[in-house]
């Protein structure tokens, strides 16, 4: 098991987002990269948008609170983030990134989302999906324990 390059898969991302708003015609403000640029960095795992605001002015970005729901919104609707409800029955956002897959630890005890990748378990996921007959799109992995 080896451990994410959070950075690289930031930096990878980003990059895609911005594609992909230029491609759909929305304009890159500072308000709208500034909520992206704390997208990348924080949503590497499953977080919550008022995190996200509350990084966006920690980090003195531009833009209200209604800018970085709008760009999660956009985000989600152009299959850069995923949306999942977390165990408190809040919205959570995770970034997207075709043909990466990383995992989720969670510790039972302390509630800590710690991401993994697994070249085996990637290995084994792509030959489930074969035997099931479909192409793989994407998937999520969550395993739940409590460590020694």
């Amino acid at each position: 098991m080896g451990s994410a390059a959070p950075g690289d898969t930031a930096d990878r991302w980003l990059d895609r987002a911005h594609e992909r708003f230029a491609a759909e015609g929305l304009r890159m403000g500072a308000a709208r990269a500034t909520a992206l640029g704390v997208i990348a960095r924080d949503a590497i795992c499953p977080v919550c948008v008022q995190d996200l605001v509350r990084a966006v002015r920690r980090q003195g970005g531009a833009g209200s609170q209604a800018s970085v729901y709008r760009v999660v919104e956009q985000a989600h609707r152009l299959g850069l983030l995923r949306r999942e409800l977390g165990p408190d029955g809040g919205v959570r956002y995770e970034i997207v990134l075709p043909d990466e897959g990383h995992h989720h630890l969670v510790d039972d005890d302390s509630g800590e989302t710690v991401p993994f990748v697994d070249d085996d378990l990637e290995r084994a996921l792509r030959q489930a999906a074969r035997r099931l007959g479909v192409r793989m799109t994407s998937h999520d992995v969550r395993i739940r324990g409590v460590r020694p």
